[in-house]
């Protein structure tokens, strides 16, 4: 394989058709007037509209990069029904010595005969500095398998597919928060963003507890390793899965992680509180948070905003790479408006200080949506806002 280094890696469109509320072709726009890739974007719709459903099938689309073969694109309206969509991405790239840029379209689901939902003419690429259109994702099923779409005759895209798929048994690099590493990753966080006790489904009794005790053990957390997508639904109560193991190994890990973290959590959540995250705990190994007057707890007994923040700090911290792409449903949910603007000023923050960082947000704080239109009128540096409003009459 030729050596392939990703420069950047943005997304532009998202087209969706016969998928939940858009039952016709829909194209989401992620660009500014000039045609630039957003890095700070606003989706916005009243509740049943589509803004959950556009977050879902754009990390399913992401989630196929480097499939060799899939059973499932993981979207009941992409897998049961008719429904199809498209995700195209400028990326700017090294490949054989050459410095590039090109569109790359990633399609899955009823593909007609044309294949694609929009396809890119010269003059479409031009527009976006682009000298190539590549092609990739997967057909639905005709004879009970997933026909995938990647031309075999495409050199570039075969080498990108080919690393992204070895890439995914390395783990990110030691440096907390300082996303060195070049390849693409989508972090997508639902509106769930809970801190259950780990292993909480069997310590209704002591004996259960105790038993849920003994399953804890310094191991490597789920979604440590590289993957094109990770995805952080509704938290689950499994050790492996908690945010308790993943601070416990940053702290086994010894090379200043941990510290990191705390610094990160501790500035952006606790501060002007009376709180602070202190270290974790041996036994149980567990993360334990001093709440002032000789008190301490677990991370499952702070309060709702905080679970939200911690889950969304803690996680971009440990699993961004230089390249990469949040994905945030209801950013504000569970947050006093004071807090919705330390986090929007946060992300907003991560936007500036990260170039190759794409922020993607939904809401329904009327503060929060009101202070993002203002901003779009405002040139800011290293910040590129954009939005889209959806309503009922363009899903018809």
């Amino acid at each position: 394989m030729d050596e392939l280094i990703i420069y950047e890696f943005k997304p532009l469109f998202l087209t969706l058709d016969r998928i939940g509320p858009f039952q016709n072709i829909y194209t989401i726009d992620f660009t500014d007037n000039n045609h630039r890739p957003c890095n700070f974007y606003m989706l916005v719709s009243p509740n049943g509209l589509g803004k959950t459903t556009a977050l879902k099938v754009f990390s399913c689309l992401m989630n196929l990069l480097g499939q060799k073969n899939i059973d499932s694109y993981g979207h009941e309206d992409l897998d049961r029904q008719s429904g199809r969509a498209q995700l195209d991405f400028w990326v700017r790239l090294q490949w054989q010595g050459r410095n590039i840029s090109i569109v790359l379209s990633i399609l899955a689901g009823a593909l007609g005969e044309d294949t694609f939902l929009k396809a890119w003419t010269t003059e479409q690429l031009q527009t976006h500095n682009a000298q190539a259109w590549h092609k990739t994702g997967f057909r639905s099923p005709v004879i009970g398998r997933y026909e995938n779409i990647t031309p075999r005759s495409d050199e570039l895209l075969q080498d990108l597919l080919a690393m992204l798929r070895t890439a995914s048994a390395t783990a990110p690099e030691d440096d907390f928060l300082q996303p060195s590493f070049h390849l693409p990753t989508v972090l997508y966080f639902s509106a769930y963003r809970d801190i259950p006790y780990p292993n909480n489904d069997t310590h209704e009794c002591i004996s259960h507890q105790a038993e849920s005790l003994q399953e804890r053990s310094i191991s490597t957390p789920n979604h440590w390793n590289y993957q094109p997508l990770h995805a952080f639904e509704a938290h689950s109560a499994h050790w492996k899965s908690s945010l308790d193991n993943l601070l416990v190994w940053l702290k086994w890990l010894d090379n200043g992680s941990f510290e990191k973290a705390r610094e990160l959590i501790n500035e952006q959540l606790f501060i002007d509180t009376p709180k602070l995250l202190k270290g974790v705990r041996r036994n149980p190994p567990e993360a334990i948070v001093d709440a002032g007057n000789d008190q301490t707890h677990r991370l499952d007994r702070l309060s709702s905003g905080e679970k939200s923040l911690a889950n969304l700090f803690l996680r971009i911290g440990a699993h961004a790479t230089r390249n990469t792409i949040i994905l945030i449903d209801e950013m504000d949910i569970h947050l006093h408006i004071r807090w919705q603007h330390r986090l929007y000023n946060a992300l907003e923050k991560l936007a500036q200080d990260n170039p190759g960082f794409t922020i993607i947000m939904t809401t329904h704080s009327t503060e929060i949506l009101q202070r993002f239109t203002t901003a779009m009128n405002q040139k800011r540096s290293n910040l590129y806002l954009g939005g889209e409003l959806i309503e009922e009459k363009g899903l018809r």
